[in-house]
């Protein structure tokens, strides 16, 4: 087993947390055979994962930034298999830019499972979500909006989770909205740099259906912003 000689909270930057596992200085879910270890991130400033903690697990979303993810893609396979493939797994957590906190060894402790969230292009897709909880349990300080006492809670906050989210992502300035917002959005064209001239035919919270010439498509309508996927016409 390997030992990082990190203090649970303890906060390190990005190099230093490559220099402790001998893992790669970029992505969500960095594995290193050098120590033999899978090192997740769960970083709330960057507003492209959606992760959660519910009744003390975090819900930690996959690998991939485009289309459906898929389980057995590099380390989605790597830490579904985590509990026979001898890796171990440990968990950082990012709630300042350049701020990684240590949160310990972690395991599965229940089946991943599958929901929706918007990809780098601001298209909904299917994610893998992985129920993950610190080995043994702690106390780190986490983002309060993105804490659930229970399953019900979530589900009942969740109608307004995407809109809690992206105000999140606002104050720590990721993402600039537009002037245009609401319902008077509903009727604008605008012009995708993939899918081209669309009209939004709906607005809710932070999606917008757009009605294009090959389809109607969903969007997340900050991070098409963000990424500056869409102008208007």
């Amino acid at each position: 087993m390997f030992n990082p000689y990190l203090e649970i909270g303890q906060e390190i930057n990005n190099a230093r947390l490559c220099e402790i596992f001998g893992c790669s200085p970029q992505g969500g879910m960095r594995k290193s055979n050098k120590t033999n270890t899978l090192v997740i991130v769960s970083d709330y400033t960057r507003g492209i994962y959606h992760d959660k903690w519910i009744g003390g697990v975090l819900h930690y979303t996959g690998m991939g930034l485009s289309g459906d993810q898929d389980i057995n893609y590099m380390q989605n396979r790597t830490l579904n298999e985590s509990g026979t493939n001898g890796v171990d797994v440990h968990l950082f957590e990012v709630m300042e830019p350049g701020e990684y906190t240590y949160c310990g060894r972690i395991k599965l402790v229940g089946e991943p499972y599958t929901e929706q969230q918007p990809d780098e292009m601001g298209n909904n897709r299917l994610v893998w979500m992985f129920p993950v909880q610190p080995v043994p349990d702690n106390d780190v300080k986490k983002p309060d909006i993105f804490v659930f006492k229970t399953m019900e809670e979530y589900k009942k906050r969740g109608a307004n989770a995407e809109k809690e989210y992206a105000d999140f992502i606002v104050k720590k300035g990721r993402i600039r909205y537009s002037k245009k917002s609401g319902s008077g959005l509903k009727g604008k064209k605008i012009k995708h740099k993939t899918y081209g001239i669309g009209t939004i035919t709906k607005f809710d919270g932070t999606i917008i259906t757009v009605k294009f010439s090959d389809g109607t498509r969903t969007l997340n309508y900050e991070l098409c912003i963000n990424k500056r996927l869409i102008d208007f016409v």
